[in-house]
């Protein structure tokens, strides 16, 4: 995910906070919020394969959607912290060791999650 979808996305999170308080975790807002932290802990899980457990990039783009989405903790934090360990659990079973087409795979992930964030961004502008 890019640098800029994440600040739209935190960005926009502050104008959005009103119609989150009203919206349920089990919302298609929610939905796509979810996949996007299972996103980054499949990215997490392939950084940390290739960069070794100190490269903390994706994890913190975690802990930011966690800062803005589930500030609060209770049910949502717990929602997005299992999508996040199961995509790190997913990727972690399927690969052992970094190589060039890992990177891809982590290319695209990455891909996957900006779209995703860029489809959230616009859900709290309309």
């Amino acid at each position: 995910m890019s640098r800029f979808a994440l600040l739209s996305l935190i960005c926009l999170a502050g104008w959005g906070t009103q119609a989150m308080a009203q919206e349920t975790s089990a919302g298609p807002q929610f939905s796509s919020i979810v996949d996007l932290a299972e996103t980054l802990g499949e990215a997490h899980a392939i950084r940390s394969i290739c960069n070794g457990d100190s490269d903390q990039t994706w994890r913190n783009y975690m802990q930011n959607l966690l800062d803005i989405e589930a500030a609060g903790g209770g049910q949502r934090r717990s929602i997005l912290t299992s999508a996040f360990n199961r995509g790190y659990r997913t990727q972690s079973s399927q690969h052992r060791a970094c190589t060039p087409d890992l990177r891809q795979v982590e290319a695209g992930i990455a891909a996957h999650g900006r779209v995703l964030a860029d489809s959230i961004a616009r859900g709290y502008l309309q």
